[in-house]
């Protein structure tokens, strides 16, 4: 029997003040974020009214040290060529971005209040719509995921943490934040991406396209086609935009669709993801 991890739904205040503050500030984050999880302008618009001038310098500091982990991690080692010098300067700087984002809740904190007073019911109410949808099939989903993937759960919980003003969803490891979405089965499908995701992390799944040969830029793709076969059965309308991966958005889409439903329909034919992986080279 195929272990599967739980998967907790939440509704937290905190979680949704963050991305509200990112969504607002989203200059300040490297495109392939800006431009896509926090790239919600009515939002912006609606609340643009909150970018003090106070945020804007704690977000400005934050540059300093930049988002990216590397960027994090190694622009202070520029600054030395001595081991504990650099251990030093880099348990300061991340005292440093601790503080600057605490700064950032606080100073954000009590303008979020009637913002999450009229957003948390609205996200109570569409958890208890797709809770519904979701638990009786999701053993189903999470068992056929993993057959597709060939790999195992290392994960015993998820939470998925949904979130109002993001567009779709993102996977931090164990966590996920889910933007709700109206059509419950389009809501599936972004849920088993992420979870996707999650069962087969984009570093493992790039290091074995590349082994084989293959560009790693179709990890996404394969990921979403993990998703969606683990899915089918489930929706009403498995050839629906938004369910069925988009050949404008996914590359070579159509060719891999092959691939993974001959996974989907045969899973016996293979025992690793290698071997499945293997089919697309010709």
């Amino acid at each position: 029997m195929v272990k599967i991890p739980r998967i907790r739904f939440s509704i937290s205040k905190y979680v949704n003040m963050f991305y509200h503050l990112c969504v607002l500030f989203s200059e300040y984050f490297p495109d392939e974020i800006s431009l896509g999880l926090l790239n919600n302008p009515s939002y912006q618009q609606k609340h643009g009214h909150l970018k003090t001038g106070k945020l804007h310098l704690l977000f400005q500091s934050l540059q300093e040290h930049s988002f990216y982990t590397w960027d994090f991690m190694g622009l202070p080692l520029f600054e030395t060529d001595d081991m504990q010098h650099a251990n030093r300067i880099l348990m300061n700087t991340s005292l440093k971005v601790s503080q600057l984002w605490s700064e950032i809740y606080q100073e954000a904190l009590n303008s979020y209040e009637d913002i999450w007073t009229q957003t948390m019911p609205k996200l109570k109410a569409f958890a208890s719509e797709f809770e519904p949808h979701w638990i009786p099939v999701q053993d189903s989903i999470l068992t056929k995921m993993a057959g597709i993937a060939k790999s195992s759960w290392k994960t015993e919980c998820v939470n998925v943490h949904f979130v109002d003003c993001i567009r779709g969803a993102s996977a931090w490891i164990s966590n996920v934040a889910l933007a709700p979405f109206p059509n419950m089965d389009v809501e599936k499908k972004l849920l088993a991406h992420e979870l996707a995701h999650t069962l087969v992390p984009d570093y493992s799944l790039k290091t074995k396209l590349r082994n084989l040969g293959l560009d790693g830029t179709l990890a996404h793709t394969i990921t979403d086609l993990i998703a969606y076969f683990s899915i089918k059965e489930h929706v009403l309308e498995p050839e629906k935009r938004g369910i069925k991966p988009n050949p404008s958005y996914y590359e070579h889409v159509e060719e891999l669709c092959q691939v993974f439903e001959q996974c989907y329909k045969h899973p016996e034919k293979y025992r690793t993801l290698d071997q499945v992986l293997e089919q697309i080279k010709p």
